[in-house]
């Protein structure tokens, strides 16, 4: 467990820097596919890069530090695991009562935000199912199914349902529809989904929950340029959004219409 924990703190400092690489460089340019694939690409790199082992006839300061911290962590583990020995050299039985060291405590605490993130998820999860089986199925084309409520509810889609309420349906439904068929023909709840389970394992990590955050915004950017592109009057939907902006998002594995960042999305769309 301690070798897993010191591969988790690795890819969350390679994540962290290479987020802010991104940010610093890439977050303002209007190239958003290629925005997308880089943000996904961070998240395969800082995986893959703490497995790399690099071997140096000089260990720089860095370097040094990372191998202490790793050395420490290893011999906690190995200091719980072995028993303790008497001053005569025999082995002595462990007390009923064993105390925990400061590694089990900081290995539970990590596992228990993990249980909590995903006992959240899972509930987020069974209350979307219920809801989209609740609702009116339409069948639409490319394997997309429209679920319609008569209750108000803001317009989002997950895998290839797309939920909406009756009535922005009627009022707006051309827009709306064109937006969320865009989230789903690009797979960006996979996305959502990959993001999730990286923040699973690294809930400590906040350059996790501010990459899935970029990556959510990346996509209400791709989808506002279809919608764009398909001969939406630009300053119509620019309205619409600000109208819909003061929906409650529900669920954060879907992707919602009324996504926050709403000065960033009409500050992209008016980008060349």
């Amino acid at each position: 467990m301690g070798a897993f924990f010191i591969y988790i703190l690795k890819s969350a400092v390679c994540l962290v820097l290479f987020y802010l690489f991104f940010k610093l460089l890439l977050s303002r340019e209007t190239f958003h596919r290629f925005n997308r694939v880089a943000l996904l690409g961070v998240l395969l790199l800082s995986l893959l890069i703490p497995c790399i082992e690099v071997t140096t006839r000089h260990q720089v300061e860095v370097q040094q530090a990372v191998l202490s911290i790793e050395q420490l962590l290893m011999m906690a583990e190995m200091e719980n695991a072995v028993p303790a020995e008497v001053e005569t050299g025999e082995w002595q039985q462990a007390p009923d009562s064993v105390s925990l060291s400061w590694i089990q405590i900081v290995l539970l605490v990590y596992l228990t935000g993990i249980v909590v993130l995903v006992c959240r998820n899972v509930y987020s999860l069974l209350c979307l199912i219920r809801l989209i089986c609740s609702g009116r199925r339409e069948k639409q084309e490319r394997g997309i199914t429209l679920v319609v409520h008569d209750q108000a509810i803001a317009p989002f889609s997950w895998m290839k349902y797309i939920v909406i309420s009756r009535k922005d349906l009627e009022e707006n439904g051309r827009e709306i529809l064109i937006h969320e068929t865009a989230h789903i023909r690009n797979r960006h709840s996979i996305d959502l989904l990959i993001a999730d389970v990286c923040i699973f394992f690294q809930w400590f990590n906040p350059g996790a929950w501010l990459l899935k955050q970029e990556l959510q915004n990346i996509h209400e950017y791709e989808a506002d340029e279809t919608v764009i592109n398909e001969g939406v009057n630009a300053k119509e939907y620019q309205l619409l959004l600000i109208k819909k902006a003061v929906g409650t998002r529900l669920y954060s594995m879907a992707n919602s219409f009324n996504h926050s960042k709403l000065k960033k999305r009409i500050t992209m769309m008016l980008k060349e």
